[in-house]
Order: structure tokens, then sequence, then C-alpha cells
């Protein structure tokens, strides 16, 4: 065999190994990460995000939007805070700022933080979709700011996902019944009882056993609807 031929096949083995091995170790960092999330073994899967091995795997963004994954299962408010800030002040892409941003906005409706709601909701206004973006604004105003603005979107919205005929499967009954209860709910606002009925009687049944049932029936009684 020439050098020249032998060359040759030296520069085939490198470009393979370096092709290969960085997916092999990317694919069995990441079997090894969500194994320790699955089973709960949260300081083993701190420790593997900072690994020389994970940070060859994986920029820096993903590893931190993981760690934020496992706060968010720890249930661990402080450093959920802590990690939001980081990420959002780390030199990412728009897209990776609107990933943030929904998350963000999303934990904090989840909690009642109107302020930091909102503030993660002027955060992605220039990053996330319009689609997105609307009905972040639409759950804001009708969750957070208790307001009876949206009556007729969430109506466009349920048609759009819904005949309002057709028997709907248990994949479907989940997000029928949330846009139901969102009308539902500004019907409240609006103290208007017969209107608010005709949406959260059917969202009774599709949201059966979620906590939108109890705040339905909580509403109810506080109208002295039966």
């Amino acid at each position: 065999m020439d050098s020249k031929t032998m060359n040759v096949m030296i520069i085939i083995v490198l470009t393979l190994v370096l092709i290969l091995v960085p997916m092999i170790m990317k694919k069995v960092v990441w079997k090894k990460l969500l194994v320790q999330l699955n089973n709960e073994q949260y300081d083993e899967f701190y420790k593997t995000l900072d690994t020389g091995a994970c940070k060859f795997s994986y920029q820096a963004f993903n590893r931190e939007y993981m760690r934020l994954s496992g706060y968010l299962a720890q249930r661990n408010d402080a450093k959920i805070e802590e990690q939001f800030e980081l990420l959002k002040n780390m030199r990412i892409s728009n897209k990776q700022k609107a990933s943030v941003a929904t998350r963000g906005f999303y934990y904090y409706l989840e909690k009642g933080k109107i302020k930091k709601a909102e503030g993660m909701l002027s955060y992605g206004k220039s990053y996330v979709d319009e689609k997105t973006f609307k009905n972040m604004q639409i759950q804001f105003s009708i969750l957070m700011k208790k307001e009876a603005k949206y009556i007729d979107d969430c109506k466009n919205i349920l048609n759009g996902i819904w005949d309002g005929k057709s028997e709907l499967d248990n994949n479907k009954k989940f997000p029928v019944g949330t846009i139901q209860y969102l009308i539902g709910l500004q019907y409240s606002y609006l103290k208007d009882v017969d209107h608010m009925m005709e949406y959260f009687n059917p969202a009774l049944e599709n949201l059966a056993g979620t906590p939108y049932e109890e705040d339905i029936r909580r509403i109810m009684t506080n109208l002295h609807v039966g």
C-alpha cells in the first residue's frame, strides 16, 4: 500500500472517529441523565451535568436548561428562580430565548406570581412566535388579571379544535375542556351565570379529576350555583 493510499485511509478513519465518538458519547450521557432524573437521583443528575463528558456533548445552554428541569422536578423554587435568571442572561439564540420565556411564563402562571409572569411575557415578546404569544397573553389576562376581554377569541379557538358535535376522544377532552373553562371563567367575572354554566357544564365532564374541576366547583359555590 503506497503512502498516498495510507494517508487517505487515515483521514477516513479519523473523520469517522470525529463523527461517531461525539454521537455515541452524547447518547450515553443523555441516557444516564434521563435515568437519574426519572429515578429522582438529583445529586447524581447535577454531577453528571458538570462532567467533562457532558460539557463535551452539550452546549452550556442545554446543560443549564436540563438543570432547570431537575429543579422543577424537585419543586425547588429558590433554585428555579436563580436558574431562570441565569438562562435569561446567557448569550443564546432567539429560539432558546423563546423557550426560556414560555417555560418561565407558565411556571409563574401556575405559581400565581403576576409580576414574574408579566416579566417573562415581556422578555419573550420579540422571540416567541405570534400564535404562542397570543395564547400567553390570553391566559395572562384571564387567569392573572381576571379580565373578560377574550371571550370571542377563546370561542374562535374552541371552534378551531372542535366542531361542537362530534364525540371527543381522551386526547381532545383536556384541550377542549380547558378552553371551555377559560370562556366560563370570563363569564364568571361578568357574573353572567347562564353563559358561564353553558361552558362550565361540559368543562366539568372534560376536565374531571383535574384541578380545573375543583376550581369550577369553587366558583359555582361562590356564585350559589347548584
